[in-house]
């Protein structure tokens, strides 16, 4: 249904959001290769238990192979997708990273309305265009009054693509993966996924083994907390679009950046431009399109 599927949209867009502004407050001085190593230590035993659960319903839904196949592309380009995220913004200015990544569902919605034959009502369509259309421009009118790295940045703008095109394509995976599989065997699937990349990922950044087992500091604990939420609006991400249809679930999630600007405003004191609250304006429009369709 897509009632619940928006609702559970909207909910997975509001933790994102929270979870950006205690990332933005607390764990500024962590880099990229620590956050990940955080985020593998905190999900793996999550994704572990589930696949316990799961593994009580597998025989049922082993019948068509593709399925799992197509889960285990869509969990390796969301995880995947994430570590390389962190290191663009890393590398890079949040207006660039933001405006290149933000705009991921116009690739999913594209694919879902030509590949799987979903169908957009005219709402739904003028929605999704909005919301799209004003996170791009938000991400650069935002960033240009709160971020002043000068510069071109070529290796930030590489790692902003290939999370955009790994978000774009392999959200339609998880989608066609949800279509053949419980939610709990998709989340299962992470048991398999999770280990490699990681392991990967640290590997090319000649990380010690001793990053697996961090100091109880400040930011550290901040870096869990984040961690732990991110999980939790995947929870809630993934839950939509088992319900819903792609075209329409990932955009709606796309927003959250307005929980983080307006989270920003009313705890971190950040200024808000003119044309900052009429992008914002134009997004909440497009959710409620979306909503009402």
């Amino acid at each position: 249904m897509v009632e619940d599927a928006v609702a559970l949209a909207l909910c997975a867009l509001g933790i994102y959001g929270l979870n950006q502004i205690i990332a933005k407050a607390t764990v500024g001085t962590i880099d990229a290769t620590s956050m990940v190593a955080v985020n593998v230590v905190v999900s793996l035993p999550i994704f572990v238990f589930i696949f316990a659960g799961a593994a009580l319903v597998w025989g049922e839904y082993l019948n068509h192979v593709e399925y799992v196949l197509y889960g285990l592309v869509g969990a390796a380009t969301a995880r995947g997708g994430y570590f390389i995220y962190l290191e663009a913004l890393e590398r890079g200015a949040v207006s660039l990273v933001g405006s290149v990544t933000a705009a991921y569902p116009a690739i999913t919605a594209l694919l879902a309305v030509t590949l799987l034959g979903e169908k957009l009502g005219f709402l739904s369509c003028v929605g999704i265009s909005l919301i799209i259309m004003s996170m791009v421009a938000l991400s650069i009118s935002h960033g240009r009054s709160t971020d002043r790295l000068a510069g071109f940045n070529r290796t930030s703008l590489v790692l902003s693509l290939a999370t955009f095109f790994l978000w774009g394509v392999g959200a339609i995976f998880i989608k066609m993966a949800l279509d053949g599989l419980p939610l709990i065997g998709y989340l299962g699937l992470y048991v398999f996924v999770l280990p490699p990349i990681a392991f990967v990922y640290l590997r090319h950044k000649r990380a010690p083994m001793q990053i697996l087992f961090p100091s109880w500091t400040v930011p550290i604990v901040g870096a869990i907390i984040v961690a732990e939420l991110w999980q939790l609006g995947y929870f809630a991400e993934t839950a939509a679009v088992s319900r819903g249809a792609a075209s329409i679930v990932f955009p709606l999630i796309s927003a959250y950046p307005i929980v983080t600007i307006l989270g920003a405003r009313i705890f971190l004191n950040e200024k808000l431009s003119f044309l900052d609250w009429m992008l914002l304006s134009i997004v909440i429009l497009g959710i409620i399109l979306i909503s009402a369709a």
